[in-house]
């Protein structure tokens, strides 16, 4: 593994009857780093942080801080995976749901560091709850046990502005206090600008560009098709 590098991911591959969901995607991460993972509808995105997080099989490997993802509780402990729905029992309440699954990660509830007020209370069940209200609990979820590497599937797509911003100084403060790496699919990467520190972007299944978000921003021509990522400010 390279000097710096938290995750290693080479000649990750996924293919399905109907083509390629990844085809030889290979990059690497240092520690600390908030990725966005950009690229239209059915370009891997979501494919590849469920490869990452142990839920697919695929061909390739990946390593997170030395040790290779595999489908273990071992390999599994210090990740935190959103995907783009999460289905929880309207009749439950949310701090059993929260309970819930900090019984099976076998950690704390307490460790979610989410601010005060992100969620709603203990006792207001799920089935009261806004589509945005539901997934700032599917956030608390994969938040719990203080996860080293959180691999998030649109995860403001159902967010007010409030919650946006609330949440992505959350993932800026991990960053900066906890060393936690974030990749954050987006089907739009520019929604992330002045958060992620560098950007990831799939189509059709492969890695067409990786860019530093953290140096000036590249001169982007409005004419040019081939550009596929939108300048910074």
């Amino acid at each position: 593994m390279a000097k710096g590098a938290f995750l290693r991911v080479e000649r990750l591959t996924k293919t399905y009857r109907s083509g390629w969901g990844l085809n030889d995607v290979s990059f690497e991460l240092p520690g600390g780093t908030i990725a966005a993972l950009g690229g239209p509808n059915g370009s891997g995105k979501s494919t590849l942080l469920r490869c990452l997080a142990g839920l697919a099989s695929y061909r390739g490997s990946a390593w997170i801080d030395g040790r290779k993802v595999d489908a273990s509780p071992a390999s599994r402990e210090t990740i935190g995976y959103l995907p783009q729905s999460v289905a929880m029992p309207d009749h439950a309440t949310i701090g059993e749901v929260l309970d819930l699954f900090a019984d099976l990660r076998g950690v704390d509830r307490s460790t979610i560091p989410l601010p005060g007020g992100f969620v709603n209370d203990d006792d207001v069940r799920i089935g009261t709850l806004s589509g945005g209200q539901r997934h700032r609990v599917a956030l608390a979820v994969a938040l719990l046990g203080r996860p080293h590497l959180l691999l998030l599937d649109e995860p403001v797509a159902n967010l007010d502005e409030e919650g946006r911003i609330a949440f992505w100084s959350l993932l800026r403060r991990l960053r900066d206090r906890d060393g936690v790496t974030s990749i954050v699919s987006s089907p739009s990467p520019s929604d992330l600008r002045g958060v992620a520190d560098r950007a990831l972007f799939l189509d059709d299944g492969r890695l067409v560009l990786e860019e530093d978000l953290t140096g000036p921003a590249p001169l982007v021509s409005e004419d040019d098709p081939d550009d596929l990522m939108e300048a910074r400010p």
